[in-house]
């Protein structure tokens, strides 16, 4: 089995700030941009004309990544915290599980974001990170100027389309049994392939590429269940696109455009499957990433 994409299986929600066009040349990485003066200035209340006040960022606040005051904080296991989109761009370039093998009667109800594990941008420790609301709030209240100036560097021209990311558990594979053979027929698999998000209310569509000698080849499923069955004598790879409903992108370098959608946003996802006829006792297998 072979992942296509070895990098993070984020979504992210699109930024409604864009006016309907977007950059496609974004920064894949906060952490490779120069980095910005820690204070923002703002003139004194009632005096326009004033010099503008610094508001210091303390040095305890910023993320250890960009080097920005903390916004939209996540903390992780190991206890380091940083920007949520520091720590989803730093995972799609170093996620540790892409893909785990598991039994094709699997839910991925049973699996939550927190299942997405890559190694700390700080200790290098396999972990995985949960939201710090509380920490938001406080960065909230004691930096009035600096931390909505960090929200809106969210949206601007150089990253468009940056927004609320959010975890997205794909479970992809197939199920199998062993089927007599009908007359001049060698075909003796009956397989069922599926793909089986974590959320559907994302999902626009997935497109599954048989076998060039199935009729018809390729399948797209507009809605769950997203999967189909066939009958045949051996073994093969099938490629899957999943794509996102408009206003959604994946975070990871190698999502594509969906072809005649009419946006620019990398709302495709490919992944590989190679049937398994002999995992679990013949029944089959799936791969949660």
């Amino acid at each position: 089995m072979r992942q296509r994409d070895s990098r993070s299986m984020s979504p992210r929600r699109e930024s409604l700030n864009t006016s309907g066009s977007r950059d496609t040349t974004r920064a894949d990485s906060r952490h490779m941009r120069e980095n910005r003066d820690r204070s923002t200035e703002s003139p004194k209340d009632g005096d326009m004309d004033a010099k503008p006040k610094d508001e210091i960022v303390s040095d305890d606040d910023l993320c250890p990544v960009c080097h920005l005051l903390l916004y939209n904080p996540v903390t992780t296991r190991c206890n380091h915290t940083l920007c949520a989109t520091c720590m989803a761009h730093w995972a799609d370039v170093s996620m540790t599980s892409q893909m785990t093998v598991l039994a094709p009667s699997s839910s991925p109800s049973m699996f939550s974001g927190a299942d997405t594990e890559a190694r700390c941008p700080m200790c290098r420790t396999p972990t995985n990170a949960t939201q710090n609301s509380d920490l938001a709030a406080q960065l909230q209240q004691k930096y009035p100027i600096a931390y909505p100036a960090r929200a809106a560097e969210e949206t601007t021209e150089d990253d468009p389309n940056n927004g609320t990311i959010e975890t997205l558990t794909l479970c992809i594979g197939n199920s199998h049994k062993l089927i007599s053979p009908g007359p001049d027929s060698h075909n003796m698999h009956e397989w069922t392939f599926f793909v089986r998000p974590s959320r559907r209310d994302i999902i626009s569509g997935v497109e599954i590429q048989l076998h060039p000698t199935f009729r018809p080849p390729t399948i797209y499923c507009k809605s769950a269940p997203y999967e189909i069955r066939r009958k045949g004598w051996g073994y093969f790879t099938i490629t899957v696109s999943v794509d996102l409903k408009k206003g959604w992108s994946w975070v990871s370098e190698d999502a594509e455009e969906v072809p005649f959608r009419g946006d620019d946003a990398k709302a495709r996802l490919l992944l590989d499957w190679t049937l398994d006829f002999a995992g679990h006792e013949g029944k089959g297998s799936m791969g949660r990433c």
